[in-house]
Formats: C-alpha cells, sequence, structure tokens
C-alpha cells in the first residue's frame, strides 16, 4: 500500500479515485520530484487527463528554468480545494516540448485526501499590522485560518464586535519571496494578559470577512504548505 503523504499532518484522511478531485484545466497544482526531502516543492498547472492512461501538467520551473526531470522519474502531486487537500505519486511518463513544455505523468490509480475544516487554525509567528481607527500598530499572528487569526498587540485594538484591519505578509517557499495582502475582519474576543515581569500584551481573535479571491487562494496555498510540513 501506498505511504501516508499526509503523515504530518492532523484531519480525516481517505483515498478517491482521481476524478473525485473535480480536476478542472488550469488548476494550480504542487509538483515535486522524489524522494520529497530532497527536492523543492514547484507549483504548476493541470492541463488536461485521460482516465486510465495520462494526466498532463506544464512542466514546472526550478530557477526560472524548467524542472530537471527524465521520463520513468517519481514524483508527488498534490492540489487543494479549500475543503480538501489532494496528493499522489506517479511517474514521468513523457516529456513534451511542442507546441510547449508539458508533461505526461502516469494516471494513478488512487488518490489521497485530508479533510481540512474550515475553522482549522495554524501555529504560525508572522510580523503583521493592525488597526481599528486611523494609525497601525504592529502585530503578532499566533494562528492563522482561512476564516481568522489570533494576533498579539501592545494595545487594545478596541470592543468585541470592532471591525479592524489586519496586514500581513506570509512567505511563499516556492517563490522565495512574500506576499503581502490586507484584510478586513471583526474582533470576535480580546484578552489582556501578562506573564510575570513581562509587558502587558494583548490577545485578540479576529474573525476575517470575505477575503478577496486571490488573498483567499494565498491563504489557502500558505495554510496548505504548513499542514503538510506538520
Amino acid at each position: 500500500m501506498t505511504e501516508d503523504l499526509f503523515a504530518n499532518a492532523s484531519g480525516r484522511r481517505g483515498r478517491c479515485p482521481f476524478t473525485a478531485m473535480k480536476p478542472k484545466v488550469g488548476q494550480r497544482i504542487e509538483f515535486q520530484i522524489a524522494p520529497a526531502a530532497l527536492h523543492p516543492r514547484l507549483f504548476t498547472h493541470l492541463i488536461g487527463y485521460e482516465p486510465g492512461e495520462s494526466v498532463l501538467v506544464r512542466t514546472p520551473l526550478e530557477n526560472n528554468l524548467p524542472v530537471n526531470v527524465h521520463e520513468g522519474q517519481a514524483v508527488l502531486v498534490r492540489s487543494f480545494d479549500g475543503i480538501r487537500a489532494y496528493a499522489f505519486e506517479t511517474t514521468v511518463q513523457r516529456i513534451c516540448i511542442a507546441p510547449f513544455l508539458y508533461l505526461h505523468l502516469g494516471y494513478p490509480p488512487e488518490v489521497q485526501f485530508l479533510q481540512v475544516r474550515q475553522d482549522v487554525r495554524v501555529p504560525v509567528r508572522l510580523l503583521a499590522e493592525a488597526r481599528a481607527g486611523e494609525h497601525w500598530i504592529p502585530a503578532l499572528v499566533l494562528d492563522l485560518g482561512l476564516g481568522g487569526a489570533l494576533l498579539e498587540t501592545s494595545h487594545a485594538l478596541g470592543e468585541t464586535g470592532s471591525p479592524v484591519e489586519v496586514r500581513l505578509t506570509i512567505p511563499v517557499q516556492a517563490m522565495q519571496t512574500e506576499v503581502p495582502m490586507t484584510l478586513g475582519a471583526r474582533l470576535l474576543h480580546v484578552e489582556r494578559r501578562q506573564e510575570g515581569a513581562g509587558p502587558t500584551v494583548w490577545r485578540q481573535g479576529v474573525q476575517f470577512e470575505a477575503p478577496g479571491k486571490d488573498d483567499r487562494v494565498k491563504l489557502q496555498n500558505f495554510l496548505f504548505q504548513q499542514m503538510l510540513e506538520g
């Protein structure tokens, strides 16, 4: 039996056929040469598939050059639809260069999935800024999810229910860069904390209010990456 491709992540897991992923042409997927511990995660797009035969993807780029793979190479493919993370092992069947660079991958007999709750939170430590009025103040993001975050600040942002904005950057490992975003939110709870003789800080839970599609995709990909790494 194929090894558990979500061994470091928590959540309900199972197996399903490839078509249960509801794959779409143009869908963003993660591509990684096996063994995974020795190779970076790269991103590319699905361009088509034939059940039982082949899965076609654009050749991923590594350092702005086509990834160095060979026919018969074992690879891992992952995707995330916002509710489930999917992963499967396969091999490179054929490397094509016309009319553009793309790969034929072996059609997987099954796909593993990890069920991700809408309210799942991932522990992080991200520098950010927050404001409830005119002025931004420094903040530390202690956990993050699609629906909200836990912030730590030196001052209270306001009362429960107050509207706030959160400005943060999230690292994109595959691109070795950081992506900024500003999210509207609302305060869910406010807690004053002091440990020993340390300074007083405020822990404040916020609920995001309908992030835009681009921001939601960025959050999904970042959270997916963090869950895979445990």
